[in-house]
C-alpha cells in the first residue's frame, strides 16, 4: 500500500510541473532560511554547554549603586577565591581569569622578524583546565600553568609561531619584554564558547610583569572568578556567605551587593557589554519561524486550490471502497514526499548559503556543531513539524469531499477552501508588508545615526594606538607626523573616542548624590584636531595649570552646578576653567555623558597615567591620497618603535562600530524582506495561474462577446488586489505597534515618517499586479477558439 501511495504522489508531481516546482522551491527556501537563522540563534544558546560540569560552575557578580547609575563589575581580589573555598565546603573549586583588553605584541624569539598583534590573551590559575571542559593536547594538566611565566597555546597559535614543531618547552616574546616558556598546547575553543583564548598565562604571570600589576593583584578588580560547587542547589549559601569571606581579604566593597550567575547563561544573561545581541536573536528566531510558515501556507494554499482538479480521483476513490483515514494517509505521503524533496534541496541551499550569511552576520560557528546530536536532532524535527503542518489541512480538506456531489461536478467553494487560502494569502502579504516597513524603519534610524551631527570632526581621522615604547617618547613621533603634507593636526589621549572611557564619580553640588563624570585626558590640539566647539573659553594661559580643568554642557547640568561654573571646584582641587559645547564620544545609544577633560601641556603625564594607553589622532586632508599617507605615517612609526607592528584604524569606523547591531539587523531585514515577498509572490503566481486555467473557457466566451484584454486582466486581479489591500491594513498597526517599542531603545530616534507605510503599502501592490499581470494577460490574449474548442 505504501508502494502505491508513494507511486501516485511521484505521477502527481511528475504532471503538475510548474506547481510541483513552486511548491517544492518555495518550501526549500524558506527552510533554508530558517535552517540559517535558527542555526545562529541554537548556536546563541548553546555557549558553554559543552563543559561537562556546566550545571555547576559559577561567575560571581557584583553591583553598586552610585547616585543613578548601577554600576556592574566581575573583577575581584585575587585572594576571595580562596578565601571561599577555605571557608566553604560547597566550593570545590575556583578559577581566576583576566582577559587582556588590550592586544598584545607576541614574537617566536627563533623569527625575530615576525612579531604580531593578538587578542585572545588570558591569565589564569592551573585549576582553569580541571574546571572547563577544554581539551588539552599536549601537556600536563596538573602542571602546565603552576610557575611564573608558563604558558599554554591553541592550535592555531602553535601552527602559527612554530609550524609542524612541537612547541612543549620553547619560548614565545611577550610585548617584547618577557619570555614565556610553552607548557601546553590546547585544542581550539568551539565556537560557542565564552573563552575564545590563543594564550593562557599562568596566573602567577600577572604580577611578575610590572609593579603595576604587583599592585593589582593584591587589591581589588584584577581577576574574574568563577566558582565549582558542589550542586546547583549550594548557589543560595555560597552567594550569602561571599561578603564574609570577602572581608576576610581586606580589599572588597562590602556595600556592594553580590550574586553568583550560572555560567553557561553568561553569554545571554548579565551581559552588561553587549544587550544588543540578546534582543537581535529574538527577533530572528521570531522572523524564521514566520518565513516557514510563510512558505508551509503557500504549499497548503496552491495544494487546495488545486482541489477541484483532484476531486473525482477522490470521488472514485471513495465509491469503490477507500475510507478517510486511507486518504488522508495517501496525502499525507505526497506532502511528507514534497518536503523530503524540498528538503533535501534546502540542504544544499544552506551549504551554499552558509558562508555568505556568516560574512552577513560576522559569525563564526565551527563545522562540528553542524553536525552535533543536538542541531542534527533540530533538522529532523523541523522535518517532521514541517511535513505534519504542510500535509495537515490539504489531506482533511481533499479527504473530506462527498463522492456523490463531485462526481455530479458540484464543488462548491466552501469545500475547496476558497476563504481559508484568501487566509493564507492576506498572512503571507501581512508579514511581507510588515517586513517592508520594518526594513524602511531600521534603514532610515541607522541613516540617521551615521549622518546624525556629533559636535565632532570623525572623517579622515586616522587614529593610532601608541605602544607603551613610543609613548614614553611621544614628542618626536608628534611633530614628524604634524610636520607631514597633507596633515592638518594631531592630538593625543589617554583612551580612544567611542572606545570606552575612564569615570570617576563626584557629588552633584545640589542634591549630594553621586553623579558619574567620564574623564579624559589630552593635550592642548584635541579641540583644535576634532573640530569642537567652545561654549566657554577658558582664559589664556590658564590651561598650564594643572589643576585647572574643562567640562561639558552635559557636565554642568547634571552635578547641579548653579550660577557660573568657571571657577568652582570638583572634588578637592579641580577648579573648571572652561566649558566645552557637548560632543559624542562614546555610542549614541548612551547619550551625551557629563566628562571632564583635562588639559596638560607637558605630554608625558598623559601616557604615564597608571593603566593608560595612549591614542593618537591625525587628523588628513580630504585632498590627499589617503593610504598613501597611511603608509608614510606607518613608515615613521616604524622609526619609533621596530619591534611591533603599525596599527590603526580610522575614527569614524569607531563611531559606525557602536551600532554593528543595527547594522546586521538592516542586513537581515532586507534579506528577510526580500525573501517573504519572493515567497508570496511565488504563492500569488501559482493560484493566478490556477485561477487562469479554470476559468480559460469563461475567458473565451467573454472574449468571444467583445471583452478587452484589459477587462479580463481586471476581472482575474481585482480578487487578489482586494486582499492585499487587507493585508496592508493589517501589517501597517502591526509594524506601527514592533518598530514603536524598538525604537524606545534609543536617545536619538526618528519619529516614523508617513511616506514609509505610503511607499510599502504602494510597493507590495505594485509587486502584486506585476505577478498577477504576467499570468492574466498571457490567459487574456489566448485565442478563444482554443478556450471553447472542447465544448
Amino acid at each position: 500500500m505504501l508502494t502505491n501511495y508513494l507511486k501516485i504522489a511521484l505521477r502527481n508531481l511528475g504532471r503538475n510541473k510548474t506547481y510541483s516546482f513552486i511548491n517544492i522551491f518555495g518550501l526549500a527556501s524558506g527552510m533554508a532560511v530558517s535552517v540559517l537563522i535558527l542555526m545562529f540563534v541554537m548556536h546563541e544558546f548553546s555557549y558553554d554547554q559543552f563543559h561537562v560540569r556546566h550545571e555547576r560552575i559559577f561567575r560571581i557578580l557584583a553591583t553598586v549603586k552610585m547616585g543613578e547609575t548601577d554600576m556592574q563589575f566581575n573583577s575581584f581580589s585575587t585572594k576571595l577565591g580562596p578565601a571561599l573555598k577555605e571557608y566553604n565546603p560547597q566550593v570545590k573549586d575556583f578559577v581566576r581569569l583576566r582577559s587582556v583588553v588590550d592586544k598584545v605584541v607576541i614574537k617566536n624569539p627563533e623569527r625575530p622578524s615576525e612579531a604580531f598583534y593578538e587578542q585572545n590573551f588570558m591569565f589564569a590559575d592551573p585549576s582553569f583546565f580541571d574546571v572547563f571542559s577544554f581539551d588539552l593536547l599536549k601537556g600536563n594538566k596538573k602542571s602546565i600553568l603552576e610557575k611564573p611565566f608558563d604558558l599554554v597555546i591553541s592550535e592555531r597559535a602553535a601552527e602559527k609561531y612554530f609550524g609542524d614543531l612541537d612547541p612543549i618547552g620553547k619560548t614565545l616574546l611577550y610585548q617584547g619584554t618577557h619570555l614565556m616558556q610553552i607548557t601546553g598546547v590546547a585544542k581550539n575553543p568551539p565556537s560557542n564558547s565564552s573563552f575564545n583564548f590563543d594564550f593562557i598565562a599562568s596566573s602567577t604571570t600577572f604580577p611578575a610583569l610590572s609593579e603595576e600589576n604587583k599592585n593589582a593583584w593584591e587589591h581589588a578588580g584584577a581577576f574574574s572568578l568563577y566558582l565549582l560547587l558542589d550542586s546547583k542547589g549550594s548557589v543560595a549559601a555560597v552567594q550569602k556567605n561571599i561578603k564574609r569571606e570577602g572581608n576576610r581579604t581586606g580589599a572588597f566593597d562590602s556595600e556592594a551587593n553580590y550574586m553568583l550567575e550560572a555560567f553557561a547563561t553568561t553569554h545571554l544573561g548579565n551581559n552588561f557589554n553587549d544587550s544588543g545581541n540578546t534582543k537581535l536573536i529574538s527577533i530572528f528566531a521570531g522572523v524564521a519561524i514566520l518565513i516557514l510558515f510563510l512558505a508551509l501556507f503557500n504549499y497548503m494554499s496552491l495544494t487546495t486550490a488545486r482541489a477541484t482538479l483532484r476531486a473525482k480521483e477522490v470521488g472514485v476513490r471513495k465509491v469503490v471502497g477507500a475510507g478517510r483515514s486511507g486518504l488522508v494517509k495517501q496525502f499525507y505521503i505526497e506532502s511528507v514526499l514534497v518536503c523530503v524533496f524540498a528538503f533535501a534541496l534546502a540542504f544544499l541551499f544552506v551549504q551554499l548559503l552558509r558562508q555568505p550569511f556568516y560574512d552577513l552576520l560576522d559569525l563564526q560557528i565551527d563545522a562540528s556543531f553542524l553536525i552535533s546530536p543536538s542541531f542534527l536532532g533540530f533538522l529532523i524535527v523541523l522535518l517532521l513539524v514541517s511535513a505534519l503542518i504542510a500535509g495537515s489541512y490539504p489531506a482533511l480538506i481533499l479527504s473530506g469531499f462527498a463522492p456523490l456531489q463531485v462526481l455530479k461536478g458540484r464543488l462548491g467553494g466552501s469545500q475547496g477552501g476558497t476563504a481559508v487560502r484568501r487566509l493564507f494569502m492576506v498572512f503571507q502579504f501581512t508579514v511581507s508588508i510588515a517586513l517592508i516597513i520594518c526594513s524602511l524603519v531600521v534603514k532610515s534610524q541607522l541613516s540617521f545615526m551615521q549622518n546624525k551631527k556629533l559636535g565632532l570632526y570623525k572623517d579622515q581621522i586616522l587614529t593610532i594606538p601608541l605602544s607603551e615604547t613610543v609613548a614614553k617618547g611621544f614628542f618626536p613621533l608628534r611633530d614628524e607626523i604634524r610636520q607631514q603634507v597633507g596633515v592638518q593636526n594631531v592630538t593625543v589621549t589617554n583612551a580612544g573616542l567611542f572606545k570606552g572611557y575612564n569615570m570617576w564619580f563626584i557629588k552633584n553640588f545640589t542634591t549630594k548624590e553621586d553623579v558619574g563624570l567620564a574623564n579624559m585626558v589630552t593635550d592642548s590640539q584635541f579641540m583644535k584636531t576634532l573640530g569642537l566647539q567652545w561654549k566657554t573659553e577658558p582664559a589664556a594661559g590658564v590651561m598650564k595649570n594643572r589643576n585647572h580643568v574643562l567640562i561639558n554642557e552635559a557636565a554642568v547640568k547634571e552635578l547641579g552646578i548653579k550660577g557660573d561654573p568657571i571657577g568652582q571646584v570638583l572634588g578637592e582641587k579641580d577648579e573648571i576653567a572652561g566649558i566645552v559645547k557637548d560632543f559624542h564620544f562614546t555610542a549614541l545609544q548612551n547619550g551625551i555623558k557629563a566628562m571632564e577633560l583635562l588639559i596638560v601641556s607637558d605630554t608625558t603625564n598623559i601616557l604615564n597615567f597608571p593603566g593608560q594607553r595612549g591614542v593618537l589622532y591625525a587628523r588628513l586632508d580630504p585632498k590627499t591620497d589617503i593610504q598613501e599617507k597611511v603608509a608614510l605615517i606607518g613608515q615613521i612609526f616604524k622609526k619609533y618603535d621596530k619591534e611591533k607592528p603599525f596599527e590603526y584604524y580610522f575614527l569614524d569606523d569607531a563611531f559606525n562600530e557602536t551600532f554593528k547591531t543595527e547594522i546586521r539587523m538592516s542586513k537581515m531585514f532586507s534579506v528577510f524582506t526580500a525573501l517573504a515577498i519572493f515567497i508570496a509572490c511565488m504563492g500569488l503566481f501559482g493560484l493566478v495561474t490556477f485561477t487562469a486555467e479554470t476559468r480559460t473557457k469563461e475567458i473565451g466566451i467573454r472574449k468571444v462577446l467583445g471583452a478587452s484584454v484589459a477587462a479580463i486582466v481586471t476581472l482575474l486581479s481585482k480578487d487578489f488586489v482586494k486582499l492585499v489591500l487587507v493585508a496592508i491594513v493589517l501589517a501597517m498597526p502591526v509594524a506601527y505597534y514592533f518598530m514603536e517599542k524598538w525604537l524606545q531603545d534609543f536617545t536619538y530616534k526618528i519619529q516614523m515618517p508617513v511616506w514609509i507605510f505610503v511607499v510599502s503599502g504602494t510597493l507590495a501592490i505594485v509587486i502584486a499586479l506585476v505577478t498577477i499581470s504576467f499570468q492574466s494577460i498571457k490567459a487574456a490574449l489566448m485565442n478563444p477558439v482554443e478556450s471553447l474548442k472542447n465544448e
